[in-house]
């Protein structure tokens, strides 16, 4: 099995001696690993194996804190089918002290799996019912963990549509289930861009990078991303009614300072002209978006150019905002832009899509 392979675990007494959160008189210490899916789902390879192998463990949350690096290894005693993650325990960082101390039976642990024949990375998010009460309550509700020592297979786009529902108990904008959901653009990717808090000052990320396979992974699901939304916006524009009333340019030009030429654009008094840059989330509305300095000179000099704000899109509901009052905003960005010291220079901006005011709302048919 390629790719990110992710599973939901639900912590047991056992589990929790690998985070200190108790002392016990066995010499467990571990988090263990269930051989239904560690083994025959993600590694069967490992299947008669009985080494060490060791991998930079990523842990984010409890408690919407930064993410705790450590380096752990994955292993099985003779005569045991399950496999274990081990290691020394995992003690508080020194700057956070009691930071799993309210981790509790029945939390989960979310957890995704880099390297394809062995693990090579591991990212474990920790949901305790006392700090994520809701996300808690949502995965409870969602998933079928039957038994004590239950773990399940999950798939990025359900952890994707869990993250949705449960937004509104992290008002700034900043998602515990973040780092499991591929970066929206690539700039995303490159610079851990994210979301802004309401001071418009960035918030932390928590969206951080296990490992190489896992940064190309999100660039190309950065990539899958776009092209997604650019296909559902031309989806639209075919289904009301402008037909051949349009070019999708960046199809063909993929640095274009714009991605759809719309020659009459039906839901304006007129039908007038418009050029329209898409961008795309698997996320809410309020996500972020980019623009680059050329995208920006464009739209400055140029009353009928619009954004495509699609969001959602991997909901059974897609939906799209068309974003009016571009050119003023670019004309001051770009203001600003040109009264920067000589010799430096910027490629893009994040922009909050707020920032625009709202010419068109639809819910789309979902694209297969």
């Amino acid at each position: 099995m390629s790719g990110t392979k992710i599973a939901i675990k639900v912590l047991t007494w056992s589990d929790l001696s690998f985070f200190k959160v108790h002392s016990m008189r066995s010499n467990q210490r571990a988090l263990s690993l269930n051989h239904e899916i560690f083994i025959e789902r993600f590694y069967p390879g490992l299947q008669l194996s009985h080494d060490q192998v060791l991998f930079a463990l990523l842990i984010i949350d409890p408690g919407a804190r930064t993410a705790h690096r450590l380096t752990r290894m994955a292993m099985r005693s003779l005569g045991s089918k399950n496999w274990h993650i081990k290691g020394e325990l995992i003690h508080e960082p020194a700057e956070e002290p009691g930071r799993y101390d309210k981790l509790a039976e029945n939390d989960f642990a979310i957890m995704a799996f880099e390297g394809n024949e062995r693990p090579r990375a591991v990212r474990l998010t920790l949901v305790s019912a006392v700090e994520a009460a809701e996300l808690h309550a949502a995965i409870a509700d969602r998933f079928e963990l039957p038994a004590q020592h239950a773990m399940i297979e999950v798939s990025e786009t359900a952890l994707a549509h869990l993250r949705a529902s449960t937004m509104g108990a992290y008002p700034d904008g900043e998602h515990p289930l973040d780092s499991f959901i591929s970066g929206e653009t690539i700039e995303d990717v490159l610079f851990g861009t994210g979301a802004l808090a309401s001071s418009g000052v960035h918030a932390p990320s928590r969206t951080e990078i296990a490992s190489p396979e896992d940064w190309h992974r999100r660039l190309l699901t950065a990539e899958e991303t776009r092209q997604r939304g650019e296909e559902l916006f031309g989806a639209w524009l075919t289904t009301t009614g402008h037909d051949d009333d349009f070019k999708w340019v960046s199809q063909a030009l993929p640095r274009s300072a714009y991605d759809y030429e719309v020659h009459a654009a039906r839901w304006l008094e007129g039908a007038p002209p418009v050029f329209v840059n898409v961008r795309a989330t698997r996320a809410a509305f309020a996500r972020p978006i980019h623009m680059t300095l050329s995208e920006l000179r464009f739209a400055a000099q140029r009353e009928n150019c619009r954004i495509a704000r699609l969001y959602d899109i991997e909901s059974a509901t897609p939906k799209l905002r068309i974003l009016t009052g571009i050119r003023a905003i670019a004309e001051r960005l770009i203001e600003t832009l040109n009264a920067l010291p000589d010799r430096v220079t910027a490629d893009s901006l994040q922009l909050d899509p707020g920032l625009f005011a709202v010419e068109l709302q639809a819910n789309l048919q979902k694209h297969p």
